[in-house]
């Protein structure tokens, strides 16, 4: 929840600020190398109760394997992280239980590992330790969550998330059975993904975010009243970010949103409460009308083009 309001109110302003005034990418070069050729990740959902209730979206794991360890752990698929990372106390009980395995320091360098049956070459991986948690080696059912994938995989190659079909192509161009697919422009900025959008007629960017499942469409308080069934109320709740209690306000639609092309229900959207008026009345005079992540789009197969900058959805 920190890193979904950080990215929702300050990033876009960053990005829009960077590109006026010409400045170089403050980002480090892609370290990760992949190889020629179509691979298919299987891709995983983890759960967990938010607000009282079973929310089965809130997390999309990929598979990953380690050289010297026989198990198969997670890393969640993060397109708001700009570079892949490890945890290092996950790493740290890995090493201690399979000694082959490489003991963590703050990266990994010419580091191997997969991620399903797609091989991954980091020159340099970060490694950072946010709790002090380990491996639960005796539960073999839940997902032991050793790091992130973030917009590093996706530079440069064909992208596909099948959300119905639960898995994740990366490739070097369109499978041909999707070629008929109608593609359009995006943004893809400092390895952020910018999608176009038309909410209530209104020509918007959505920045988008495979790490954040708890809301459909994060947007301001005006924009989701014009969305809101007429019935429908505000369901509030307290959200941390950076220390910071803000409140949190979910109303029900009965409406839409125009995203490549296709018409997409919306459910639910959401504003919250406790920032500053200015910088989300900036952000919307720049163009940015929210963000969105993984639920908007599960009945959908996303395409994303890194190299050409073109985006498709398709059913």
């Amino acid at each position: 929840m920190k890193k979904i309001l950080f990215v929702f109110i300050f990033l876009p302003l960053l990005l829009i600020d960077q590109a006026l005034a010409q400045l170089p990418p403050s980002l480090p070069p892609n370290q990760l190398t992949l190889p020629a050729g179509n691979y298919t990740l299987p891709l995983h959902w983890k759960g967990d109760s938010l607000r009282g209730r079973w929310e089965p979206y809130v997390a999309l794991l990929i598979p990953v394997t380690l050289p010297g360890c026989p198990q198969t752990f997670y890393m969640q698929f993060d397109t708001g992280a700009p570079y892949s990372l490890f945890y290092g106390n996950k790493l740290q009980a890995i090493h201690r239980k399979y000694p082959a395995t490489t003991a963590p320091g703050d990266s990994l360098t010419n580091y191997r590992f997969k991620a399903g049956p797609l091989p991954i070459t980091a020159r340099q991986i970060a490694i950072r330790s946010f709790d002090s948690s380990g491996i639960d080696w005796k539960n073999k059912r839940a997902p032991q969550i050793i790091g992130t994938l973030g917009a590093d995989l996706l530079e440069n190659k064909v992208i596909i998330i099948d959300y119905p079909r639960k898995s994740l192509f990366i490739g070097d161009s369109l499978p041909a059975h999707l070629q008929p697919t109608q593609l359009t422009s995006f943004l893809f900025a400092m390895r952020r993904i910018l999608l176009p959008a038309t909410i209530k007629g209104k020509n918007t960017i959505l920045y988008f975010d495979t790490g954040s499942s708890a809301f459909e469409l994060l947007t301001d308080k005006a924009t989701c009243h014009k969305l809101a069934s007429d019935s429908s109320g505000a369901v509030q709740y307290p959200v941390q970010s950076w220390g910071k209690t803000l409140t949190a306000n979910t109303i029900a639609t009965n409406d839409s949103i125009t995203v490549g092309g296709l018409t997409i229900p919306v459910r639910h959207a959401t504003w919250i409460e406790g920032v500053s008026d200015d910088q989300v009345s900036q952000m919307m005079k720049m163009g940015i009308g929210g963000m969105t992540g993984n639920k908007l789009f599960l009945s959908y197969i996303l395409v994303l083009d890194t190299k050409s900058k073109k985006f498709g959805l398709h059913r």
